[in-house]
């Protein structure tokens, strides 16, 4: 049960980056990662009794799954090295694809002199994975056809934990590189215990032990895997119910900007439609703002320096104020909008210059600066709408 538990969480961590990749352009980065979590899921799984003993009785080869578990766990190491490079390399394009290559290849003939030595032992009695093991990495076993592979995935792995600390960080990318750095040295804890076993020293760890570590391992490694998307789920709930009531507000005056049908697809890519209806909408605002702006200006008798789009007017002068202010400027204009006729709707426009985002922002965290604004004004009116006096005026009234 316990390593069905594991094999899914893998393959659910798996399963995301295939959608991930299908839903955006396929890269060496992704890849890599769907290999390096796919491959160790089938180690999980190639651990499973019933599953070994099938496998060995459909092929006619006893203890094959674990000659299989060797590739499997090569080809984990090996896509982690290829993603953790990638992510890590300011070489081009080309040079990257090459090195990722020459790593594989690496791999394959790794893979291909291990499947070769384990054919090479001849047949064994059927025995269960760790009775295999204890047999195979004990000193009057076939130990020769570990060392190899087990010495790759160590030196492969070493170089992902040392890329990996190197660049975890507190962005929400980081913090899932790092858990699953974690999960690599646990790997390389447990690859380097076996090794010992392999070269005949067995006082610090049994294999039952290291194949727990190792089972720990691939649960940390799958929880590493899974916590970007996890996090991104409840950070676009988080965004939805921000950008909501501006949402509703824009849409209300203008429905054009929904029109079309939209495919339905990640939640975070539903939210970054969201957040680029909002913006559509906020430059039709401020483009009527601003032409209502000059109207009044020509029936006063203004000059027409608006107009002609004068830099020396004090309205295009970029605002001096911290960025939640410029914000909560915008969100009170549209906000005290809502009840007012469309002729007296941007009586509160602060000016086309307070919508330029601060140098700070980025155009997301600019209109979700902007909605949380705005969501604290409407909550305010409601509290203030719903309150004890207002409520003995209505009814006065």
């Amino acid at each position: 049960m316990i390593i069905w538990v594991i094999a899914g969480l893998l393959g659910l961590a798996t399963g995301l980056r295939i959608g991930w990749a299908l839903v955006n352009k396929q890269s060496l980065v992704s890849t890599a990662m769907i290999l390096a979590l796919g491959s160790l899921g089938l180690v999980a799984a190639l651990n499973w009794q019933p599953l070994t003993l099938l496998i060995d009785t459909a092929l006619r080869w006893p203890n094959l799954a674990m000659g299989l578990s060797q590739v499997a766990l090569i080809a984990s190491a090996a896509g982690s090295c290829v993603m953790i490079t990638t992510v890590a390399s300011g070489r081009k394009p080309g040079t990257i694809r090459r090195i990722a290559i020459a790593q594989y290849v690496v791999a394959g003939v790794i893979a291909v002199i291990s499947l070769a030595t384990f054919f090479a032992a001849g047949q064994q009695p059927e025995m269960a994975p760790e009775e295999y093991l204890k047999r195979s990495l004990g000193s009057d076993g076939n130990s020769l056809s570990w060392l190899l592979p087990l010495l790759y995935v160590l030196l492969a792995l070493t170089l992902v934990v040392w890329a990996g600390l190197r660049h975890s960080n507190r962005s929400r990318r980081g913090r899932a590189l790092f858990v699953f750095t974690v999960g690599i040295v646990l790997i390389v804890l447990a690859s380097a215990f076996f090794l010992l076993r392999a070269v005949g020293n067995t006082r610090f760890v049994g294999v039952g032990a290291a194949a727990t570590l190792l089972g720990c391992a691939m649960v940390v490694v799958a929880a590493g895997s899974l916590l970007p998307s996890v996090e991104d789920w409840f950070g676009a709930r988080r965004e939805l119910r921000i950008i909501q009531p501006l949402l509703t507000e824009l849409s209300h005056r203008h429905p054009d900007i929904g029109i079309g049908v939209r495919p339905r697809g990640p939640l975070v890519f539903r939210v970054a439609e969201r957040m680029s209806l909002i913006s559509d909408a906020l430059f039709l605002e401020a483009t009527a703002a601003a032409a209502n702006t000059r109207m009044t200006v020509d029936a006063t008798g203004g000059d027409g320096a608006l107009a002609s789009g004068d830099d020396d007017l004090p309205e295009l002068v970029p605002p001096d104020v911290p960025p939640q202010e410029q914000a909560r400027a915008i969100a009170e204009w549209i906000f005290q909008g809502r009840s007012a006729p469309p002729e007296d709707r941007h009586a509160a426009f602060p000016g086309l210059v307070w919508l330029r985002q601060p140098e700070s922002y980025s155009d997301r965290e600019w209109i979700l600066a902007i909605a949380a604004q705005y969501r604290a004004l409407e909550r305010a009116g409601a509290g203030a709408t719903n309150s004890p006096d207002a409520l003995t005026q209505r009814r006065a009234g």
